[in-house]
């Protein structure tokens, strides 16, 4: 996963260096958008853990539905703020007009997608994991990261000029593939039987 990220970074400086210093910006901001969901994720690893160390798999599956909704609406209403608030956001950090309108486009990018594709694919396997289904979600979460995220980032800066934000889109599919692939294991049972 670190080699990947160096991948994305050493392919986001030939981007030159308002896009660096988009990218900085919009990954510190990013992060404040999936913050709530974050602390959530821990919540829902122990919670989880408790209800199936119970073998009580209904509470597991009620409490992830539960708190992936809460998830969502944190999310939802962080991405409103960072997206309407973005152009005043961005003042703050004085950036150039090239490097804040491609940081205005990024953020909004995010904050959408974030909405849709974070949930599934962040807080979703903490179930699976809380059930011991650990390599399922880390070999799902590594050829993910390696065929979309970095595969698709390449192919969409190269090949179709995206710059920056073809990088962004990529890690979007990336996490809209992992939200696919950890859903359809969850709503089976093979993860209720690794225990």
């Amino acid at each position: 996963m670190s080699i990947g990220e160096i991948l994305l970074l050493s392919l986001i400086s030939t981007f030159g260096t308002y896009a660096i210093a988009a990218n900085a910006v919009c990954n510190t901001l990013a992060c404040f958008n999936v913050l709530p969901g974050q602390a959530i994720n821990l919540a829902l690893l122990s919670v989880a853990a408790m209800c199936i160390g119970a073998g009580d798999y209904g509470q597991a599956r009620y409490y992830t539905k539960k708190l992936m909704w809460i998830v969502i609406g944190f999310t939802g209403a962080l991405s409103v703020a960072l997206a309407a608030l973005a152009p005043w956001i961005l003042k703050i950090y004085q950036l150039t007009p090239q490097t804040e309108g491609l940081a205005a486009e990024i953020l909004r990018w995010h904050a959408l997608l974030a909405v849709l594709f974070w949930v599934p694919s962040f807080t979703l396997p903490n179930t699976l994991r809380a059930a011991g289904d650990v390599i399922w979600s880390m070999v799902i979460a590594i050829v993910s990261m390696w065929v979309f995220r970095i595969g698709f980032a390449y192919i969409f800066s190269f090949y179709f000029d995206g710059g920056l934000l073809g990088v962004w889109i990529a890690m979007t599919i990336d996490w809209a593939f992992r939200g696919i692939c950890y859903g359809l294991r969850y709503h089976g049972h093979k993860w209720e039987r690794l225990v």
